[in-house]
């Protein structure tokens, strides 16, 4: 007789609703919080000097919002991270298939590879689509934001959509 393996709601992962949520919570004042030039997002600094004081901060800001929602993952650094941490979701290639929750990565139309692999130095960007807009690291304002004219800068790579639950 096989044995039951019960998985926890955190241990399987967040879905895209949980995802969804932690983005739009951090409207939340006490979710995002400026205090002496340090920017505190669900109590994690993303402007420090690992992200170039905020300008790199797009795999760290969707990395801990990721972690909120309950998806098991470590601090990322860098957008590769994010992708490979994240490779058994489902790819979605054309934006206009976006759901609310998948997470979406670009590469820059100027530092962009030829091949579209993400290397570090503002050749990707990530954030999250919900359904106030896209929530990521503006490079521009060095925070996070919802949309944001930062995002002229790059093209559509791929989106990830966090399996069922």
């Amino acid at each position: 007789m096989g044995a039951l393996l019960l998985v926890s709601r955190t241990a399987a992962g967040a879905g895209a609703a949980d995802i969804e949520r932690a983005a739009l919570a951090t409207k939340k004042l006490e979710n995002l919080q400026t205090n002496e030039s340090k920017i505190l997002l669900y109590g994690q600094r993303t402007n420090g000097s690992d992200t170039k004081y905020g300008q790199w901060a797009c795999a760290k800001v969707v990395s801990i919002v990721l972690r909120k929602a309950g998806v098991k993952m470590d601090l990322q650094l860098g957008v590769g991270g994010i992708e490979r941490s994240l490779k058994t979701w489902k790819r979605i290639g054309d934006s206009d298939d976006l759901k609310p929750g998948d997470v979406v990565v670009w590469t820059s139309r100027t530092k962009g590879n030829a091949n579209r692999s993400c290397t570090g130095g503002g050749t990707c960007h990530v954030g999250i689509y919900t359904s106030d807009g896209y929530f990521h690291n503006d490079p521009r304002i060095k925070k996070p934001s919802f949309d944001g004219i930062s995002l002229w800068a790059f093209k559509f790579k791929v989106g990830l959509r966090p399996p069922a639950r």
